[in-house]
Order: structure tokens, then sequence, then C-alpha cells
């Protein structure tokens, strides 16, 4: 019988007992710290004190993700990616350690419908500190934090997104009959079924076009993810701010398709621009 982990992910940043004190607490398996990096801010002495005492507690080192805790998306895709890789254990999420955004981030990660993580707060004794130390001193207690769920993007969304992005060069913007062609290339869920032969040669039908609106671009649209323009009998889509920045948090969910999309940039080839950071980059390269 699987054993079920306890995993706490707790950003870094101005914070000692507040990370450190819920970690003795619940004895967690496993523990990943994303930590603040930019190379203008001096790292805090006290982080290395944090991450030997949750080594000594834990039994072995937090694995530890750099990242920006002021960009709210980077710390939401890399808690949703992190709690992606623990679909059958108990994952909390400590959105009191980092900076306010971060906060943010980490909470919106929680309330995502389709990532399974706690978040909790944790109140401290005092807060008499500036930058050269800890900005809070204690561990009075850490509470779970009540939220309600927030619709997510599917798979097929965020690939669509990843797609529409890739196909959007200074010469073109993705067409919906693009959107179409790749997904079938890309066996996505909502073309399954309907391919019949070379997926790369799909020439789509109407049919097609009325399933990809139903399961694909009218929530996109709805969401405000993408814009459609149409121009004579053609419609062009195109990511929103909105869109990109829901595309960095959920690139796990697309990683296959993103990861293609990626490397077809490099081919002259293929007509396709597109490049997208992954939050969690260093800890996929030591998975």
């Amino acid at each position: 019988m699987k054993r079920h982990l306890r995993v706490h992910i707790v950003p870094l940043w101005r914070e000692h007992d507040r990370i450190v004190g819920p970690i003795e607490d619940d004895r967690p398996d496993k523990v990943y710290l994303l930590e603040h990096e930019d190379s203008a801010v001096e790292r805090p002495t006290y982080h290395e004190a944090v991450v030997d005492r949750i080594a000594d507690v834990v039994g072995s080192p937090p694995d530890v993700e750099y990242l920006d805790l002021f960009d709210m998306y980077e710390v939401m895709g890399a808690i949703t990616t992190i709690a992606d890789w623990h679909p059958d254990d108990f994952v909390r999420v400590n959105v009191t350690a980092g900076t306010k955004r971060a906060a943010v981030g980490a909470t919106m990660a929680c309330m995502d419908e389709h990532t399974d993580a706690e978040p909790y707060v944790v109140d401290p004794e005092v807060r008499p500190h500036g930058l050269d130390a800890p900005v809070t001193e204690g561990f009075a207690q850490a509470s779970l934090l009540t939220t309600y769920q927030i619709d997510s993007p599917s798979p097929d969304q965020v690939a669509a997104l990843a797609i529409i992005e890739a196909h959007d060069t200074d010469a073109k913007h993705a067409k919906k009959k693009t959107l179409i062609t790749e997904a079938a290339r890309y066996g996505l869920d909502f073309m399954r079924g309907r391919v019949d032969g070379d997926a790369d040669d799909y020439d789509p039908v109407t049919g097609d076009y009325n399933v990809l609106d139903n399961r694909v671009t009218a929530t996109l649209e709805h969401q405000d993810y993408v814009t459609v323009t149409q121009r004579g009998t053609r419609r062009y889509l195109e990511l929103t701010e909105e869109g990109r920045q829901t595309l960095r948090a959920f690139r796990h969910r697309a990683e296959s398709v993103v990861s293609d999309l990626e490397a077809r940039t490099d081919d002259p080839s293929e007509s396709v621009d597109f490049a997208l950071d992954n939050p969690v980059d260093a800890l996929v390269e030591n998975r």
C-alpha cells in the first residue's frame, strides 16, 4: 500500500520562525522552498539557518526553487506545478512567509479547482525586526485558511493558449484553422475521434469549428484570455495579457505541447515563434 506523504511548499523571503515553526509542528516528509532571486537584493544570512533547520527536522534538505516572489503568477505556477507532482499526497502551502504578491499567488494556487493543496497562515508572536533580521519573531500558531474554488483552464485550453501564442508572430496571427490542425497534431482531447489518417496533414471540417468553439475558444474568450477578431471570413485569435499570465501559471498542464512548440521554434521550416519561462525549471532538472 502506497504511503501518502506530507508535503509543505513555503516561500522564503524575510521570515524564519513562521517558516520553521509549522514544519517543526507538522513534521512533513518533504519541503519545497521558493526563494526570491534578484541580483540586486542581498540574500539574508539567516536563510541558511532556515534551510539547515528544515533539513534537521525533515531528515533531508529542502528542494529549493529560485523565482520572483514579486510575480504572483510565477509563484502560482510554481505551486500548482509542485502540487501536481503529488496527486496522492497531503500538500500544504504557507501563504504568509513570502511577499504580499507571493501570498496572493499562493492563495490563488490553492483556490484552483484542479490543485489539491491546503493553504495555511502563520501568526507571529512579535514583529520587531527590520531587513537585517526576520520581520517577525516567534511562532504562535498555524491555521488552515478557508478558501473557495476558482475555475482554471483545462489541459486542452492551456495547450490552445500555447498554440495561439506560438503562431502569433510579426508576420501573422493564429487562425481557428491553425488551432484545429495543431490540436489534431498533438492529439488534444476535443479532437479525439475526429481525425482519420495522418494527423499532420489534417484538413478541418465544419464540425471541428463547432467543437473548438464549444470546448475551447468560447471559454477562453469569456475568461478574457483571448480576443477573436474577424477579418472577412477568417477569425484570428490573440492572447490578452491575462491569457499570457495564465499560460505561465498553468504550463504544466500542457507541458508536452509547450516543450514541442519551443523546440519547433528553432526549426527554420516551421512558422512558430515561442518561448515560455518555467517557474520550476531548476526543480524539473533535478527530479
